[in-house]
């Protein structure tokens, strides 16, 4: 279950005494048992130089509606065990490429006692780490049979040490009125009825209040209270030709407490409404190159693809096998081995110079986060500086050219932004952004340069297909001025290498919060900019056919 790290809290004395005495049993029992698993030794093979573990638990509360029903609707408790195990050493252990040791028996935590016994959560955490233990031996013998004469001393370290690191944070329990939203959640679906061109939608909304425990034999001790609540209205519509147009409005709250009124709600309701059902009446669009300008969150959206899915390093497996079974956690390059689209580029201009991208995760926003899924304090890191690239996201696995993490483990562990500010030291009115892209299509004899206000991103089916996110809400600005929507097309080799080509900034800024990967909370703040020389590509999938009987929605409308 995924939960963010909740905004700092300040700790009186008081408090800290009371769980350092012992007011959490759970935490007490992962401490005993981690003091007894650092003794762990088969014979001849060696112990374990790093143990983590981590217990996530709370509460959950989450419905679905559609037609003013609930489609539905939960709410329970959780607790979420996680065991790290690595032998060896810092400079080569068991992960990185060492096989898939999975020594001993598999034990299913899947049923992790939600009780507060520390005798039988350390139990389960016994089981489990003594079958990482027996797949870290067996993935690091497989690990160095499977490189023979490979001069260890000439590759990167396996893992980076890290400081011991202290947080406690504590609060009592949220107190959350499942009743009351689930029924404004079948309020406002039943409200999205009155749009009967609607093919379908839906109204969701999820909450949680909990507690993140880490701790590992470094000496990092982290207990942080937990809380998040998101909302998200879906619709579509089907266009006379047959194309289904989606539209979303999410809403992500840090605390579970503060969740959208019904008024904001509501309101976004009939904007998804009204929206589609201009989107599935506008003409299909065409294939355009020339200037795009993103406008508003699309700018937000962009940014998001092209610069916070790609300023972490890869680092490919460095032998036969795999992640290293349970002791090692995840990939040897984290979000996979391939290349991102900025590996190589320290150093080198990847936007205008009047650009600066900085991931503070200090600001009070969606993305704040205090300490990353390795232990490790997440700080502020300077990524572009004047247009330069000078900086990636990084965790505790070692990369070319950084040895240590900057607390971004937050996709599992895996890197991720928190707050990703870009901004720009020459800005334009959003007027002069519209003038610009006019004066061009002139002087390239285009009858129309295009506005791109949103795109499909996060996807709103939850899905997507590889390449860059759809645009959604299109539009021709023609040169006397005028503008028209269309639809049906997307972008043609859009990539981080096109971020150079950003003529103007606006003054303006949107702010984008979503998640990423459903473990990684992230908010991206960007000015709208115009871009040169874009593609745009008439999409040529085959449309499906209209429904045969109408709605019984639009029947029952008819008879009043």
């Amino acid at each position: 279950m995924k939960l963010r790290l909740a905004t700092a809290i300040s700790m009186l004395a008081a408090v800290s005494a009371l769980w350092a005495a012992g007011a959490d049993p759970v935490y007490d029992a992962m401490r005993a048992e981690l003091a007894r698993s650092m003794t762990l030794q088969l014979k001849q093979l060696e112990k374990p130089y790093f143990i983590s573990y981590s217990v996530d638990d709370g509460k959950t509360w989450s419905a679905t509606a559609a037609h003013g029903g609930l489609l539905s609707a939960h709410a329970g408790k959780f607790r979420s065990p996680a065991v790290q195990v690595r032998v060896g050493d810092y400079s080569f252990d068991n992960t990185n490429g060492g096989g898939r040791g999975r020594g001993g028996a598999s034990y299913d935590l899947s049923g992790f006692p939600l009780d507060d016994d520390p005798l039988v959560i350390r139990q389960y955490l016994w089981l489990e780490t003594d079958s990482a233990y027996k797949g870290a031996v067996q993935a690091i013998a497989q690990k160095r049979a499977s490189q023979g004469s490979v001069n260890v001393a000439d590759q990167l370290p396996d893992f980076a040490a890290a400081k011991a690191f202290k947080l406690n944070e504590d609060r009592p329990p949220l107190v959350f009125d499942d009743k009351t939203w689930n029924d404004r959640v079948k309020r406002i679906s039943a409200l999205l009825d009155q749009y009967t061109n609607l093919r379908d939608s839906v109204v969701t909304y999820s909450a949680a209040d909990g507690i993140h425990r880490y701790i590992n034999s470094e000496g990092t001790e982290v207990r942080l209270v937990q809380s998040e609540g998101t909302v998200q209205i879906a619709a579509s519509v089907q266009s006379p030709d047959g194309m289904i147009v989606r539209d979303s409005a999410p809403f992500y709250r840090a605390d579970a407490t503060k969740m959208p009124s019904e008024e904001e709600l509501t309101k976004a309701a009939r904007n998804v409404a009204e929206q589609l059902t201009k989107l599935a009446a506008a003409p299909m669009g065409e294939a355009y190159s020339g200037p795009i300008l993103f406008e508003g969150v699309a700018s937000a959206q962009l940014m998001a693809e092209l610069l916070g899915r790609n300023l972490h390093m890869t680092r490919p497996a460095t032998g036969r096998g795999g992640a290293g079974g349970r002791g090692g956690r995840g990939g040897p390059g984290g979000r996979g081995s391939a290349a991102t689209e900025l590996e190589g580029r320290r150093g080198s201009r990847i936007m205008p110079d009047m650009f600066n991208v900085v991931d503070d995760p200090t600001l009070p926003m969606y993305g704040h986060t205090e300490v990353d899924n390795e232990g490790v304090p997440s700080k502020p890191v300077s990524l572009i500086e004047r247009g330069v690239l000078k900086d990636f996201l990084r965790t505790r696995l070692p990369m070319q050219g950084f040895t240590e993490s900057n607390g971004r483990a937050l996709l599992g562990n895996s890197p991720a932004p928190t707050n990703l500010i870009i901004s720009t030291t020459e800005k334009s009115p959003l007027a002069e952004l519209r003038k610009h892209m006019i004066d061009l299509c002139r002087q390239r004899s285009l009858p129309y340069g295009v506005i791109v206000r949103k795109l499909d991103f996060p996807p709103v089916n939850g899905g997507g297909q590889g390449g860059l996110a759809a645009p959604l809400y299109v539009y021709r600005l023609y040169v006397d001025g005028h503008e028209e929507m269309i639809r049906g097309v997307r972008l043609r080799n859009v990539d981080a290498r096109s971020l150079k080509d950003i003529l103007l900034a606006g003054d303006d800024t949107a702010t984008l919060d979503y998640d990423e990967g459903g473990s990684a909370d992230v908010s991206v703040v960007a000015p709208s900019v115009l871009m040169d020389d874009l593609e745009l590509e008439k999409v040529g999938d085959t449309l499906p056919k209209l429904p045969i009987a109408p709605s019984p929605l639009i029947a029952q409308a008819g008879q009043k």
